[in-house]
């Protein structure tokens, strides 16, 4: 009898050992996830150690602060979900080793999208009892189970009794393919089936693939033929980027986060077949990214363009324009509008002068009025002897087709001149530079700066000459370290400052959610990435930098608060006032032509900075309005220049008038 038994039992054993050797050693019929991944994915996540790169990542103060943001519950709720499905059985999960795991984003309608996740349960995937096992495991957590077909594949739907949100699954091979979107669990099912709809059968992926590195935390791909119908969730109107997302297949990232600092390390695949400035760019050298040390470290936003030298760039840009007969038809004729207007020659007049770098800046503001976030241009030049030569002449020129009513002034040293020029920075520059026009310029060291705002322009020689610059920025400095010295593209954004600047680009209902968000974005004091271009791709560096943000460090000050301000006109807004009247109402003294009053308008109404003179040119009495009424503190003073009184108004009341002046009058 003990005899049978034993015999039994080493039969039961050899049994196991048979089994448990067919899951391991009998032929795999594996497929590559990347072949289950729908063609229109957004963006890929891809990691082969979800579990432990999961738990590292969850514990950082970036992902402990951004998780309770409702955009990335669904990324919270579905991580954790397959998280504690594996792990939560070690019995099932322990032959499974690392996991590969794929998180893709998919559009779903118009202005959301969701996410398809992709485990490998690898030898597992041979036997039954594993996908009943799992079944039983996810019905056990509290979730009403059905099933049904789908393209010759078994659907499972497990609905959670609770908030009836219903998780999908469906065994594909070796692949778990997972999602609360149905939709996303029939197109992987539909991409098993047919080569043409997988993103793994894209050749410019397959490259993508192959130059990115595996040495981080996970590896990052984004799809540049749908990722403009992302930012369109974000935006109301995306079609600058999706021209420039044409010139552009695939991103692929190796991912690092250390010390609250995110770093992405990887390559851009160039469309060879469109016209664009980026491919002219890949082809045309690198250069240094330097305007930082001219520009005011009130900078939030720099794109610097890098190239051995602009003639090449631009003969690179002509070659490829060309074939694109239309773009270069255009580029064409925005140069002859401009040569032909002013009888110039741009090349000889422009093109002779700038050196390697040419950059877009915008300063951060802690309001916007209205949509106008106004621009500076920093151009490089070889030789500043002969850029001001040059533009000397192209102002000449000017003034012959009309007499300009700006003259050229001096501002602490610097000369601040004028050129009405239209369209100039769109036919050398694109689309983007092209929102500079008819722009205020300075000469700082070998920059030729261009800005559309005058006081912009100030502002910038103000701190040039204190030296508050963005490179003195040590922030900035150790920021600015984790990207090569040289670029073809350098673009720098702080979110934490270029906060009000956003309301410039966003949608409407898009501002009003960023503003409910606003610590989801300025926890992030530095973002940038750096392109270098060796004529098919860009070796492409990112950084981001997270830091919790404190609005108790933003105080507010009530706006029936009696306080004692600061002179309500600095020296550079009279400056402003007496020299540059685009938005300026000025009255006059009939017999002797001196200014009476000077008025900021915002079309026909008063808002802003108002000035009136006696007529000996002293100050008379100095405020703001805002909307038309009288606001903040009014200053009078008296014929020899002497302080008479101050005078509180809000909203065009006068508040506490005699008080004020028995208080703080001089």
């Amino acid at each position: 009898m003990r005899k049978k038994i034993l015999i039994i039992a080493g039969i039961i054993v050899l049994g196991i050992i048979g089994y448990l050797a067919w899951l391991r050693f009998s032929p795999d019929k594996f497929i590559n996830a990347f072949y289950l991944v729908p063609k229109d994915a957004l963006y890929i996540i891809e990691t082969d150690e979800p579990v432990k790169q999961w738990q590292s990542f969850s514990s950082s103060p970036l992902w402990q602060h951004l998780k309770v943001h409702p955009k990335f519950e669904g990324i919270t709720k579905n991580a954790d979900f397959i998280d504690g499905m594996i792990s939560a059985n070690n019995g099932v999960f322990s032959m499974f080793g690392s996991r590969h795991v794929l998180i893709s984003a998919h559009m779903t309608k118009a202005k959301d999208y969701d996410f398809l996740y992709l485990v490998d349960i690898k030898h597992a995937s041979k036997s039954d009892l594993i996908e009943s096992q799992l079944i039983n495991l996810v019905k056990q957590s509290g979730y009403t189970y059905t099933t049904r077909e789908y393209n010759g594949a078994q659907v499972h739907e497990f609905t959670d009794k609770a908030t009836r949100d219903v998780l999908y699954m469906s065994f594909l091979e070796n692949n778990l393919s997972i999602s609360y979107a149905p939709s996303l669990v029939e197109k992987s099912i539909d991409a098993w089936k047919v080569p043409a709809l997988q993103l793994g059968f894209d050749e410019h992926f397959r490259e993508a693939d192959k130059l990115v590195t595996t040495d981080g935390m996970c590896r990052l791909f984004l799809n540049f033929n749908f990722f403009d119908k992302y930012l369109g969730v974000y935006m109301d109107d995306t079609s600058d980027v999706k021209d420039l997302f044409k010139s552009l297949f695939f991103s692929g990232f190796d991912v690092n986060l250390e010390n609250d600092n995110l770093m992405m390390d990887g390559y851009t695949l160039l469309n060879d077949s469109t016209s664009g400035y980026l491919r002219a760019l890949a082809l045309s050298g690198k250069g240094e990214h330097e305007a930082q040390k001219v520009l005011s470290d009130k900078t939030s936003f720099m794109l610097n363009l890098g190239f051995d030298d602009f003639e090449t760039f631009y003969k690179n840009l002509e070659n490829v324009m060309k074939q694109d007969a239309n773009a270069y038809a255009e580029l064409q004729g925005n140069m002859k509008k401009v040569e032909k207007l002013l009888k110039i020659d741009i090349r000889k007049n422009f093109f002779g002068w700038i050196g390697n770098e040419v950059a877009l800046a915008q300063y951060h503001s802690d309001v916007l009025i209205g949509n106008k976030v106004h621009n500076i241009i920093a151009i490089k030049a070889s030789d500043i002897g002969d850029a001001k030569t040059n533009l000397d002449l192209v102002e000449k020129q000017i003034r012959k087709r009309t007499p300009l009513k700006f003259l050229n002034v001096d501002y602490h040293g610097y000369p601040v001149k004028y050129l009405e020029i239209k369209g100039l920075f769109k036919a050398m520059f694109g689309k983007l530079f092209g929102k500079v026009e008819k722009p205020y310029y300075t000469i700082i060291k070998d920059y030729v700066i261009f800005s559309d705002d005058p006081k912009t322009l100030l502002v910038t020689i103000d701190d040039f000459i204190a030296q508050n610059t963005l490179s003195n920025n040590e922030e900035f400095r150790n920021f600015n370290d984790k990207f090569p010295k040289q670029t073809s593209v350098m673009a720098y954004v702080s979110p934490l400052h270029h906060f009000a600047n956003f309301k410039g680009y966003l949608s409407s209902e898009s501002w009003k959610d960023a503003k409910k968000n606003q610590d989801y974005i300025k926890c992030f004091p530095h973002t940038g990435f750096g392109l270098s271009g060796d004529g098919a791709k860009f070796r492409t560096v990112f950084s981001l930098e997270f830091k919790k943000w404190n609005d108790s460090l933003e105080t507010i000050m009530p706006a029936d608060t009696l306080t004692v301000e600061a002179d309500t006109l600095s020296e550079m807004q009279l400056f402003l006032l007496k020299n540059f009247q685009q938005n300026m109402l000025s009255t006059f003294y009939t017999e002797t032509g001196q200014v009476k009053t000077v008025a900021e308008m915002d079309g026909s109404v008063m808002d802003g900075s108002y000035v009136e003179f006696y007529e000996n040119g002293k100050v008379r009495l100095k405020g703001k309005y805002r909307n038309g009424l009288k606001d903040g503190v009014w200053k009078y003073y008296n014929e020899n220049g002497s302080f008479d009184k101050k005078e509180k108004y809000q909203n065009g009341d006068l508040k506490n008038g005699n008080i004020f002046n028995r208080i703080f009058g001089g």
